[in-house]
């Protein structure tokens, strides 16, 4: 499975502007493409399918309508050290692609209130919504599971669930539950 980083100018949400901290936390100078382990459900009760996602960018074709790409990508690699927002920023661009690929019509449409960046509602409705957690390296089990139990509380939400653990070694990896 291949995702263009450029479909990111899709979303109503303006999530093009998370595209400079995918690529730092993601690649390496000169170089336009991440490969990442997948494993997935459409749902909780199936069985999870092992599969790899590859998120690639062509920076000439981002230029065209991201005029300062260069600059956010050298600003975020010479004077950021925020790691923990940069991956939160790019968990939201791997939980995109995931979704392009389980559910290709669906939408980021709306980020959720207080104090999150990671919990966005889906095609323009207050019923669906999709949880990502972000961590670099470890595993995200604990968060994850907290996460859930806290989206339990309103039963009344279709939710789907992402978790994306960046890694160097061997590789990032990530999770999408399907609910």
């Amino acid at each position: 499975m291949e995702y263009d980083l450029v479909r990111l100018f899709e979303h109503p949400f303006r999530l093009h502007r998370y595209i400079p901290s995918a690529i730092v936390t993601l690649g390496k100078p000169g170089v336009d493409r991440c490969s990442i382990e997948l494993k997935s459900r459409k749902s909780a009760g199936d069985a999870t399918i092992d599969d790899e996602l590859v998120l690639r960018w062509d920076l000439a074709a981002l230029r065209r309508h991201f005029a300062d790409i260069d600059e956010e990508i050298a600003n975020l690699r010479e004077r950021d050290d925020d790691q923990a927002m940069r991956v939160e920023l790019a968990a939201v661009v791997v939980a995109v692609a995931v979704m392009a690929q389980i559910e290709p019509e669906t939408r980021f449409t709306r980020r959720s209130a207080p104090g999150t960046r990671h919990d966005y509602y889906l095609n323009g409705s207050r019923t669906e919504m999709i949880e990502i957690a972000g961590r670099w390296k470890g595993g995200l089990p604990g968060l994850f599971a907290m996460k859930r139990e806290q989206s339990d509380l309103n039963p009344t939400l279709t939710k789907r669930w992402v978790s994306v653990t960046i890694m160097r070694a061997p590789r990032n990896r990530t999770e999408g539950l399907h609910s």
